[in-house]
């Protein structure tokens, strides 16, 4: 794995040096990245309570100079979308492998790269070290893929994007021959608001599948709220299994390093016809988080925090979980 990486990263090199003849000296900067947290469930039969490490991150950004760059980053943990039949431990993976060309407002990212699915709502909530976004915790998409994505920003508040890419994820390998095509459109105003809409199609299987998510958010020096909406048709691959959702999120600033956040989730599958419950009703249900953020220095922040979930499925209880959360990151 170590051999295969330097070989890749020598290559990398290599072709900036080719493609930037006029460039002396290479220059970048690393990146790492650590999620981990304490937690204790209240009622705990699933023996969940303890530490847990969710993300360790390293690689390094080349920034070469002229138009291209590449970013490289390898990733020791659970994968979001593990593949079927895969033990839940730690693998090391790649989670980005791109390279990126920029020339004015236009920005090119080919290889493993992050998708657009929920990249913006993740920046925007600011909090990805408490957990997955809505879309990766429901199934409607993951965070990095292999493929193209085009950005384009049109003017000072009205940009869009164009992906085409496997579909499979990033720790999957592609199966066959149907690609991902998406499409989004940000808008953010001088006066703080936000808007995102985005849509992807692609056909897995002979099933057609879409995503739909609609976001608005607004923040400024004393708030933060978003709210967004989602839905997802032939979710598990068979017709007529959509699924829909809502996720909001919400902080209150008490000085420049403390707020106090909350998110609420809404999972929902739509009835079959012939059927008693939810196609998807194991999964459906409500999740709440709430706590306080403190941040330590430019590199650590902290978070404690209270997580509730409420099952729809009429056999499941619901759970209460107590957070002490850290992300250092540079």
């Amino acid at each position: 794995m170590i051999k295969k990486f330097l070989s890749w990263l020598v290559f990398v090199l290599t072709c900036f040096q080719t493609v930037n003849s006029q460039t002396v000296v290479n220059q970048g900067k690393p990146i790492a990245e650590i999620f981990t947290d304490f937690h204790f469930y209240f009622n705990d039969t699933t023996k969940r309570t303890g530490f847990d490490l969710n993300r360790a991150h390293i690689g390094y950004n080349f920034l070469p100079g002229g138009n291209f760059s590449s970013t490289i980053i390898i990733n020791v943990g659970t994968p979001e979308d593990l593949a079927v039949g895969s033990k839940p431990k730690r693998y090391a993976f790649f989670r980005e492998a791109s390279i990126a060309y920029t020339e004015d407002k236009l920005t090119i990212s080919f290889g493993i790269t992050n998708t657009r699915i929920f990249d913006f709502q993740q920046k925007f909530w600011g909090k990805r070290y408490l957990g997955p976004e809505f879309q990766a915790l429901y199934g409607y998409g993951t965070v990095a893929d292999l493929g193209v994505v085009i950005d384009y920003r049109i003017s000072e508040i009205l940009k869009v994007d164009l992906s085409v890419l496997n579909g499979e994820g990033y720790t999957n390998i592609q199966v066959d021959n149907s690609l991902k095509t998406a499409f989004g459109i940000t808008i953010t105003t001088p006066d703080k608001l936000a808007i995102r809409l985005y849509g992807d199609i692609m056909k897995p299987g002979n099933v057609w599948q879409s995503t739909l998510i609609a976001f608005a958010g607004f923040k400024n020096d004393l708030i933060s709220f978003g709210a967004e909406a989602s839905y997802k048709s032939n979710l598990d691959l068979t017709e007529g299994h959509h699924a829909w959702g809502i996720s909001a999120t919400g902080s209150f600033y008490l000085n420049e390093k403390s707020e106090i956040f909350g998110r609420y989730d809404y999972a929902a599958s739509v009835h079959v016809p012939g059927e008693v419950l939810h196609w998807d009703y194991i999964k459906d249900g409500s999740y709440l988080i709430g706590g306080i953020q403190h941040t330590l220095s430019s590199n650590l922040n902290m978070a404690l925090n209270w997580r509730g979930t409420f099952p729809y499925d009429p056999d499941k209880h619901h759970t209460d979980a107590i957070y002490l959360n850290a992300l250092f990151s540079f």
